[in-house]
């Protein structure tokens, strides 16, 4: 007897393992669910910061003066390089 009670409750542990995992899968749906209902993701907005900081004018100029050249050693630096960051060549800080 011991045999067809091990067996039988094989397949229930098996069944309640795939429920157990079945419920758990829809609670972390619904957790997620829940938060972009009260928090709702929006791709425009991450978009629209970045067109309005390259239209603003203030940014243009500060990005048209920043320098081509370090101003420590000498050496050419990138297009994308701003004020205030360290030289990629020597490592010292370029202020305006």
């Amino acid at each position: 007897m011991n045999e067809n009670e091990k067996k039988s409750g094989d397949w229930k542990a098996i069944v309640g393992g795939v429920i157990l995992v079945i419920v758990l899968f829809m609670g972390v749906k619904l957790v997620f669910w829940g938060l972009e209902q009260i928090a709702p993701r929006s791709h425009t907005d991450g978009l629209q910061s970045i067109s309005d900081s390259q239209g603003d004018p203030e940014a243009s100029q500060e990005a048209a003066s920043a320098p081509s050249f370090c101003v420590h050693c000498g050496k050419g630096l990138p297009e994308s390089f701003q004020w205030g960051q360290f030289c990629p060549w020597c490592g010292e800080k370029n202020e305006q």
